[in-house]
């Protein structure tokens, strides 16, 4: 198994590491990952993302938000916990399975004392509490398999981030189960209670690596550009959601307006918009126009409702301010 040190918590950039080292570069034996981030909500690839996380607390906050590769719930992740990421092509069959990678990370784990075991589909949990959620996709002949580990994660903000604002949405996406969960670092024995996130993973890479490879200008070119790409974008966030219906309140000084769209693979296909706002007699329409046919993402419906100009004459309400409130 050979060991790469990403030597970094911007999860973006983590991310195009993991599918470089996937599909452009192929090493000659297994790899193993094991990064953290700054606050992060990750979210499955079939999931809505309006529909799993509170975004104006991620906005707040400054925590990152970004659309995984695989499927699976949504997790939160900061610098008290990490993500492990196997890569190989040696799994025969094309069928997800988890046992064969967290089955490692659960012998580490009773190594250490800790009273871990494997649960449900694809949970590591403690005492019936989750320590470890985890998560495949393939690539080709390739299985790329990443799963969390909760050491010493921020548990309230957990909490607070991943739980929806209320408003009204109807959606065919998958929705996450909100499991109960705990800290690694809770749950060690005496004699590691004084364990560092940075030790755990001392121990974790000399259990299961063998081998190192450092990362070269050459690949931390691509791994940019991946990242960037691939995850860094709003289109890949709010654009992969299969067809979805929301009705969202977005309160201004001016008054509410109530808009409410039809949503397919990112692209708005229809809208219609109400409430006890102020403007010219045809704002209504003319929002509902602009909406039409465009990305659902923060930046493209802000550039469409700018392009209207001055012809809404709204009343103590902008439409940036609009825009923003949207996803919120």
């Amino acid at each position: 198994m050979i060991w790469i040190d990403t030597k970094s918590d911007d999860v973006y950039y983590n991310f195009g590491c993991e599918l470089y080292f996937a599909s452009e570069k192929r090493l000659p034996d297994d790899v193993f990952l094991m990064w953290r981030t700054t606050p992060t909500l990750m979210i499955g690839r079939f999931q809505n993302a309006l529909g799993e996380i509170d975004a104006a607390y991620a906005r707040e906050h400054g925590v990152a938000v970004v659309r995984r590769l695989s499927g699976g719930g949504t997790i939160y992740t900061d610098m008290g916990g990490w993500q492990f990421t196997f890569i190989t092509d040696k799994n025969p069959g094309i069928e997800i399975e988890f046992a064969r990678f967290t089955e490692p990370v659960l012998g580490l784990l009773v190594s250490l004392g800790v009273k871990a075991e494997l649960t449900g589909r694809n949970d590591i949990t403690v005492g019936g509490k989750k320590i470890s959620g985890n998560a495949q996709y393939r690539l080709g002949p390739v299985t790329v398999h990443h799963g969390s580990l909760l050491f010493d994660t921020d548990l309230d903000a957990l909490g607070t981030a991943t739980r929806p604002k209320a408003y009204k949405i109807t959606s065919k996406a998958v929705s996450s189960v909100r499991d109960r969960v705990t800290n690694i670092k809770d749950v060690l024995p005496p004699e590691h209670a004084d364990l560092t996130a940075l030790e755990f993973r001392r121990l974790a890479v000399e259990a299961l690596a063998d081998a190192e490879y450092v990362i070269t200008e050459e690949d931390e070119k691509r791994i940019r550009a991946l990242a960037d790409s691939r995850f860094r974008s709003e289109e890949e966030l709010w654009g992969k959601t299969p067809r979805f219906g929301i009705e969202k309140d977005v309160h201004t000084a001016g008054g509410t307006f109530r808009i409410g769209m039809t949503v397919k693979y990112g692209v708005i296909e229809d809208a219609g918009v109400e409430g006890d706002f102020f403007a010219s007699p045809d704002a209504a329409e003319l929002l509902e126009t602009a909406l039409k046919g465009t990305a659902y993402a923060p930046e493209s419906v802000r550039r469409a409702l700018e392009s209207l100009g001055g012809k809404l004459n709204l009343f103590r309400a902008g439409v940036e301010e609009i825009a923003r409130g949207m996803f919120e």
